[in-house]
């Protein structure tokens, strides 16, 4: 059986689920796959930024394959990512808009473990899956605690 058979049951199955569930089942695969190096690159950005969201924001946009920008001073902003750096769409097996899910959760997962006491929400604005040029995420603070 060719792999890429398999994920096209992958894609199906996912898009029987409702939001929440998706919700739900992306949350662990985006959880785990930030915790394989990627999370360690955001708390770096979180030291540099002294815990500072509109630095963090300000430093994250100087990577590479990163764009950022504040809406609104500690409480919006605009995450881009200018291609999927996902491996399962990279090497062809999955092309779903659905599979950007994780995306959101990962960056959650990010935001919550470098500010335990907020409350955010992630929103795919466009995704290169969905057929833009870049991903873009708008992230929004809606509790300082």
């Amino acid at each position: 059986m060719e792999l890429s058979n398999w994920f096209k049951g992958f894609e199906d199955g996912i898009a029987k689920l409702s939001e929440e569930q998706r919700e739900t089942f992306f949350r662990e695969c985006g959880r785990n796959c930030v915790q394989c190096g990627t999370l360690q690159v955001y708390k770096d950005l979180y030291e540099q930024a002294a815990g500072d969201l509109d630095r963090f924001f300000a430093i994250a946009d100087e990577q590479p394959g990163v764009r950022c920008e504040t809406v609104e001073k500690d409480a919006v902003y605009n995450l881009y990512f200018l291609e999927c750096t996902c491996e399962l769409h990279k090497r062809g097996y999955v092309s779903t808009p659905l599979l950007c899910e994780c995306s959101r959760q990962s960056i959650l997962h990010v935001l919550y473990c470098l500010w335990p006491g907020k409350t955010f929400r992630a929103t795919i604005c466009e995704s290169i899956l969905r057929g833009s040029k870049h991903c873009k995420m708008r992230i929004s603070v809606l509790h300082n605690g």
